[in-house]
């Protein structure tokens, strides 16, 4: 009978088990699968190559109440109540209308919340991809953010497109090229290979070691586990060879380790931020730990920060009219955070090293419902914002209202691949070869050019 476990098995069975009376920090508990890779160095005194800010903007943004056709008949018609126009000091894009699949483009402006957004387009600093979506669109949520995590919609997703990015491309890159400011880990991170070198925290104080009775154990609980797996030996990086299970939880305390200490070094080299001006709210505090990190030098490549709160099925906005209601105040808030952190990389002079894409599951459909608010829909506007974007333009065609509000499902049709906004990023900004393009994105959609979105 063979009786070896499987790693998985060894962890969960014996791991978790023997740390009823002590803890392994937090994060250990949710990053160990994606921190398989042995450590290739200590931790890096800091990098200064491309960033990727992904904001995700969970539960499906309105695209029509945040990018507004504020003439088009069809949205005035099909949105009585939540409907914006120019009366409600809506933000236009006077420079420019944005190009249509009906071959006539179209008058648009931002909501009245997203005035940093305004200014960054005005500045050339923002760029409008619009049409975004993927073929026979899902409006559940879970699956469509499996979808969006993997890039491999319509199928069983394995693993996250930015673990694929990060196994292919990060051979031997600090421990925490990848950083998840949330709970929980994100789909998108997830490794086939277990090789990413990806954490997730919410609070950079969830590093912190604990012993759950007597918490004046903390340093000598901490020198007792890097005993345990070899940490400090100068010669020996703790790994056995002799068993490979044993090896495998030795790699990844060994990982994760690296991984705490370089949070932590680069938390204590970032200091105080330059900007004294922040909101406070959950959103902002997450995109300031990503700034410290920034100031800190992290050898971080990939940030991706959540806020929740955009499946408006009602009170999307209040009888009170569209300058009220929930998307009203979390466009405020998305609006605050992300200007405060703009504000903190320019001061770092950091901003040319920055992009930010924001995106969500799905849209919202053209008509409103009965409780003023929006159903899930199928294609969105992705904003693109950074010292290096070539903004103040449009990528993709604004869909066409009048065919959309004729469909049984009232949702607006896409006309750019989400796959081909991924890899215009990666390989645009990241310097990742179309080469490999095919181990990242393993079903590519029919089109997949990459949109020329950096200067």
């Amino acid at each position: 009978m063979n009786t070896k476990l499987n790693r998985r098995d060894f962890v969960s069975k014996s791991i978790w088990g023997a740390t009823a009376s002590m803890t392994l920090p937090g994060f250990i508990q949710q990053t160990l699968f994606n921190l398989d890779a042995r450590a290739q160095s200590l931790p890096s005194q800091g990098g200064d190559g491309p960033i990727i800010l992904l904001m995700e903007m969970a539960g499906g943004n309105d695209t029509l109440n945040t990018l507004i056709p504020y003439t088009n008949s069809i949205y005035r018609g099909a949105r009585p109540e939540i409907r914006l126009g120019t009366e409600h000091n809506i933000l236009q894009i006077t420079d420019q209308d944005g190009p249509s699949v009906t071959g006539k483009n179209e008058p648009l402006a931002l909501h009245p919340n997203l005035t940093r957004f305004k200014e960054m387009w005005d500045d050339g600093e923002l760029g409008i991809i619009n049409g975004v979506g993927y073929p026979n669109p899902n409006l559940s949520h879970f699956k469509s953010f499996d979808y969006w995590h993997s890039a491999e919609p319509n199928g069983v997703p394995k693993d996250g497109w930015i673990g694929r990015y990060l196994d292919n491309q990060c051979d031997g890159c600090g421990a925490t090229t990848g950083i998840y400011i949330n709970r929980r880990p994100t789909f998108a991170f997830k490794s086939n290979t277990a090789t990413s070198p990806s954490v997730t925290f919410q609070n950079p104080q969830f590093f912190n070691w604990r012993d759950k009775q007597i918490l004046g154990r903390e340093k000598s609980l901490e020198g007792l586990y890097r005993n345990l797996i070899g940490l400090d030996h100068e010669t020996d990086d703790g790994v056995s060879e002799e068993n490979d299970t044993l090896a495998y939880v030795q790699r990844s305390a060994h990982s994760a380790m690296i991984s705490t200490e370089s949070v932590q070094l680069a938390m204590e080299r970032g200091g105080n931020l330059i900007n004294p001006d922040w909101p406070s709210n959950g959103l902002a505090n997450s995109l300031k730990i990503i700034a410290q990190l920034i100031k800190g030098r992290s050898d971080t490549s990939v940030y991706y920060a959540r806020q929740g709160g955009y499946d408006t099925h009602n009170n999307q906005v209040l009888e009170d009219g569209p300058l009220s209601g929930r998307h009203f105040d979390l466009l405020q808030t998305l609006n605050g955070a992300l200007g405060a952190f703009v504000d903190e990389m320019k001061a770092q002079g950091n901003w040319d090293r920055v992009v930010i894409l924001t995106f969500s599951e799905f849209g919202r459909k053209v008509i409103q419902n009965g409780s003023y608010g929006t159903d899930h829909g199928a294609a969105e506007t992705l904003f693109l914002m950074g010292g290096q974007v070539a903004g103040n333009q449009y990528y993709g065609l604004y869909p066409d209202l009048a065919e959309d509000a004729r469909v049984s499902r009232n949702s607006m049709q896409y006309n750019v691949d989400f796959r081909t906004v991924y890899r215009s990023v990666l390989e645009k900004w990241m310097g990742v070869p179309p080469s490999a393009m095919s181990a990242i994105f393993p079903s590519p959609p029919r089109d997949f050019q990459p949109l020329d979105i950096i200067r």
